[in-house]
């Protein structure tokens, strides 16, 4: 992967300063910016590595070439350029000037987008520069960044600006001697990151995904944890948050019916002591969004499997939201009807077997040889589902969805697509009135079951 420094030259007679990055010795009196960044950024770079100055006619005859400007006099004085400051260097990197237009209509916005982007390859780590970038450049350069990284994967490791006006005014700067104009350079990167952590938040409220915040806590939080030795509280409630969020989000999408309360749990446990944290304080707001999602989650089995069904059906998650609801549902009826945990597979099979002797109404003697091993359980699970009619016909109506999702419709009668949508969440529903029937306003009860 290559890297790549871009920046944009401006037409300005800048002055000498003395640019302080953070991290560096600070580059003493010199005129660009940029030739400061490239001196503390690019000079072990190698040929494969890149470096691009954005520069308008107007900017190249200015300040990229020498001896570009006029005094009061109407003199020229010999001023080295950019192109020359940057020669001095003796990079290895190649430099190369991309000239763009100025930017005066929507056009040439669009046409700036265009080359500036056409400059990226796949992957690049990009350093960006945006000191002298005029007129509406600083907001797309934005614009290019979050673009770049979904059609390129471009990482941006650096976004400067250097602030001058720190100092004062221009003429208050004039009047400094070279020695105090001392120039920070800013770093906001880590206002592209905050951009990156509003998407990865909106991405798993939107779609149940939390891939995205575990890469971004590796990301911005791995380096800190090892420079304290993984001492920095903040640090490892922010990793520990992204680690569970994926571990959530992977139990419902692979429907680990087992997982879900204890990843749940975990979550909403790592959640708030993430939301404490004070090193990324931006970041506060946006793990209070998180909240409200995860509210149905309680730590009980049964409920937290209403509440996963649930979210697969906000999360467009069909598949897993029908398998989730009726496997709860069976865990159920294990639980409450021959008070066992719902683990064994047999006891499973013989909820559903029931389901088919009471839809079916098929006689004693047929049902009996159909279970002959398991008789007795067979009749405490058949007595039970005999007092809970919607149960047996819901459970028997959502087998025949589950089959048809599993054969991708390759069925007799498939269902279309809306009402696969519509219908998990009548059955949510009714499955949740139907239980709060048989057990008061706690669905499957909290005394007497193996929550």
């Amino acid at each position: 992967m290559r890297k790549v420094f871009l920046s944009f030259l401006g037409t300005n007679d800048y002055l000498p300063c003395n640019y302080q990055i953070a991290g560096h010795d600070p580059v003493a009196n010199v005129r660009f910016v940029q030739e400061a960044c490239i001196a503390r950024w690019c000079v072990d770079w190698g040929s494969d590595d890149r470096i691009f100055l954005c520069v308008t006619d107007e900017s190249h005859d200015r300040n990229w070439v020498d001896n570009g400007h006029k005094d009061k006099g109407g003199n020229i004085p010999e001023r080295q350029g950019l192109a020359s400051r940057l020669e001095g260097l003796h990079l290895a990197a190649p430099v190369k000037p991309v000239m763009v237009p100025a930017g005066r209509s929507e056009e040439e916005i669009w046409e700036i987008f265009e080359r500036v982007f056409f400059l990226l390859e796949e992957g690049d780590q990009l350093y960006l520069d945006i000191t002298h970038a005029f007129r509406s450049l600083p907001m797309l350069a934005m614009v290019i960044l979050s673009y770049a990284k979904v059609m390129r994967t471009v990482s941006v490791r650096a976004i400067s600006y250097g602030a001058l006006e720190a100092l004062g005014s221009v003429g208050d700067v004039i009047n400094l001697p070279v020695e105090e104009r001392n120039v920070p350079v800013f770093d906001l990167l880590p206002f592209d990151r905050l951009q990156d952590w509003v998407t990865a938040v909106d991405r798993f409220t939107a779609t149940g995904d939390g891939k995205m915040i575990r890469q971004l806590s590796d990301q911005d939080i791995g380096p800190l944890l090892s420079a304290t030795k993984g001492k920095h509280a903040d640090a490892a409630a922010i990793r520990n948050l992204g680690k569970a969020l994926t571990e959530f989000s992977e139990a419902v999408a692979t429907c680990r019916g087992r997982s879900i309360s204890d990843c749940s749990t975990n979550l909403l446990r790592t959640l708030g002591k993430a939301q404490n944290q004070e090193t990324v304080k931006p970041l506060r707001p946006l793990l209070h969004k998180l909240v409200p999602a995860l509210a149905a989650f309680t730590g009980r089995e049964i409920t937290d499997g209403l509440a996963a069904a649930r979210w697969c059906l906000d999360h467009s998650l069909y598949q897993q939201g029908y398998t989730i609801l009726q496997e709860t549902i069976i865990t159920c009826i294990v639980n409450t009807a021959i008070d066992r945990d719902g683990r064994e597979r047999t006891d499973r099979e013989l909820v559903n077997q029931a389901v088919k002797i009471l839809k079916n109404d098929l006689p004693v003697e047929r049902w009996k040889a159909l279970a002959q091993d398991n008789r007795e359980t067979t009749e405490k699970i058949l007595d039970w589902l005999a007092n809970s009619p919607d149960i047996v016909e819901n459970m028997h109506k959502l087998s025949n969805i589950r089959n048809d999702l599993n054969h991708a419709g390759q069925n007799e009668g498939p269902m279309k697509a809306d009402a696969i949508h519509h219908s998990l969440g009548e059955y949510i529903d009714k499955m949740e009135h139907a239980l709060a029937d048989v057990y008061g306003t706690n669905a499957c009860g909290e005394e007497g079951a193996h929550q």
